[in-house]
């Protein structure tokens, strides 16, 4: 009976009340320990907590232009929902969103825009992305929890003395035609950071809120400010690719760095506004000491070497899913055996959508409090999607989402994968975009499939790879695998002979293809060390960096003639 009692309370703590409060503004007002309990109540109900938090987000935007429209004062069921409202992607909302922009108020949802978040997407075009009052609280109450998790599994961190290096992007672009904020999902990530956090930034505010750095100016400083410091316990970052580059700058650059250190200064050869530059380098102190120990570190391993430049880091927080997940295996060996990883979180300019709560696992529980999920399996012939509750362990969906940001029934076009299902809990991983897939005549080859061949075999001939792409050549009619091994000693042939078996067998739509002569056998280039993160630096976006940029798996033209160490071909030797 107490505990149903106990149950009773936190429901209506969460959900009820005679206030006109919101679930996230509710939520908001609660100390960090009983916030976290909340979130586990919560996922421990998840199909009551999406009725609720679904009749919620249909009541803060009953009076909007949209919400009038589709009579959200009437919808009582969840099925009522789905019959009033279809699904949408951004396509179809993107030329309303020109009066919000203007700063026009109710038309998504009540009320003015708060903000809008910038994004690139996959095809590289910029969208906008409103959001609104509630909406702001969900991203900072998901940030809050994956902080107080980060801290709970990584605890090292919150040692008296140890520093964090964050690397994120500018909390704010600029501003709409009618005044609105535009930031980063990154930038507004760090500004959502628990005080306690904030005060472990190695990085100072004046750097991370300066406009106008550019990447080269950025990185430097990035590597100055976190070299100086011995007691760096970890790294906080979206795409771990950026850290890896930083570490080879480091040693590229190696001795201005510790000039810079040893006179407590900013080299002259860095770009960077005057008054920002007084402004850093009148807090700057010269660290001889320091700047010796790294010289002697430098002399002797011919490498700032991490677990020697820090001897006491030991945590990673990052994307560990989807292509990243090839980026952690290969920063992983040069790092100590130590280190925790942690997985960043899954999250778009649209949302955060899971909270990561445990190590080395690059899954999470859903944010139910934030969004109502709705899920379309992959492969099926349906547009009747799924609840939360209703997924199945294994399963691949397309994610569509309801936010309280004027996103209704919003078709993420984002593959995710369901890793455990424990008593209707889902835990699950973003996998990859539902556009990344080849397709020729009946064959259809989605990322997902293509990733667990190259795992298949890499694992089958122990011949690891650090990073692959696929090319479609419809012209010659033949698909083309080009990887970057670890190994001198890689054996394109053999790859190539054993991926042909493997796709005979996985796919019988490919066989046809093949015995059709409509495809010629798979080819793999092999390319020379380093060929993944050239492409960083050659896919940088104007006004981008390392941590917004994801390279494509799925690409259409061949490597640059100098990248090729080898290639396989069928019926070469």
């Amino acid at each position: 009976m107490a505990g149903n009692s106990m149950a009773e309370e936190q429901f209506r703590a969460i959900f009820g009340g005679n206030d006109d409060k919101s679930i996230p503004e509710r939520l908001k007002e609660m100390p960090n320990e009983k916030l976290i309990k909340s979130f586990y109540f919560i996922q421990s109900i998840p199909e009551a907590t999406q009725i609720r938090v679904l009749q919620d987000i249909l009541k803060s935007a009953q009076n909007s232009e949209f919400g009038r429209k589709m009579g959200f004062s009437d919808i009582k069921t969840v099925d009522d929902f789905r019959n009033k409202v279809p699904i949408s992607d951004y396509s179809q909302i993107e030329e309303e969103l020109t009066p919000l922009k203007a700063g026009q108020g109710d038309i998504f949802f009540d009320g003015p825009t708060a903000s809008f978040v910038a994004t690139s997407g996959s095809t590289g075009v910029p969208k906008l992305i409103p959001e609104s009052k509630n909406g702001e609280c969900v991203k900072g109450l998901v940030s809050q929890i994956r902080a107080i998790l980060l801290l709970m599994m990584a605890p090292e961190v919150m040692a008296p003395g140890k520093k964090v290096l964050a690397i994120v992007n500018p909390s704010e672009y600029g501003k709409t035609d009618g005044g609105i904020p535009i930031g980063s999902a990154s930038g507004q990530a760090a500004k959502d950071m628990p005080v306690e956090m904030l005060k472990k930034m190695v990085l100072p505010p004046a750097m991370m809120i300066a406009k106008g750095l550019s990447n080269e100016t950025t990185d430097y400083l990035t590597i100055r400010y976190a070299l100086a410091e011995k007691n760096l316990v970890g790294v906080v970052c979206s795409n771990i690719a950026h850290f890896n580059i930083l570490l080879k700058k480091m040693n590229a650059q190696a001795d201005d760095l510790l000039e810079d250190i040893r006179e407590g200064q900013i080299s002259s050869k860095i770009s960077i506004d005057a008054v920002l530059r007084e402004k850093l380098v009148s807090e700057l102190l010269p660290n001889p000491e320091r700047a010796a120990e790294l010289e002697t570190i430098l002399k002797n391993k011919k490498t700032l070497d991490v677990a020697m430049i820090w001897p006491e880091f030991a945590v990673v927080s990052c994307w560990m899913s989807a292509s990243a997940a090839k980026i952690v295996t290969d920063i992983k060996k040069h790092l100590p055996q130590s280190v925790k990883f942690l997985e960043w979180g899954y999250g778009a300019s649209e949302g955060k959508f899971n909270i990561p709560d445990k190590a080395q696992d690059p899954a999470g529980l859903l944010a139910l409090f934030g969004y109502f999920f709705e899920f379309l399996p992959v492969g099926e012939v349906t547009s009747q999607t799924l609840l939360a509750h209703e997924l199945k362990k294994g399963g691949y969906y397309e994610l569509i989402i309801t936010s309280y940001s004027g996103l209704y029934r919003y078709n993420m076009k984002d593959i995710v994968r369901v890793t455990e299902m424990n008593n209707q809990i889902p835990r699950l991983v973003f996998v990859c975009k539902e556009s990344e897939k080849l397709e020729l005549d009946r064959l259809s080859l989605r990322v997902f499939e293509i990733d667990g061949a190259i795992e298949t075999i890499s694992n089958y001939l122990n011949q690891e790879i650090r990073f692959y792409q696929i090319l479609l050549d419809r012209e010659n009619k033949k698909l083309i695998f080009i990887l970057e091994p670890y190994s001198e000693r890689f054996d394109s042939e053999v790859f190539r002979l054993n991926l042909e078996k493997h796709l005979l067998k996985l796919k019988p739509s490919y066989q046809r293809l093949r015995e059709s002569c409509h495809l010629r056998g798979v080819e793999v280039i092999m390319v020379s060390d380093g060929y993944r993160d050239s492409l960083f630096s050659r896919s940088i976006m104007p006004g981008k960096n390392v941590n917004q940029t994801k390279l494509k798996t799925i690409v259409t033209e061949y490597p640059d003639r100098n990248s090729i160490a080898g290639w396989a071909k069928e019926g070469e030797k």
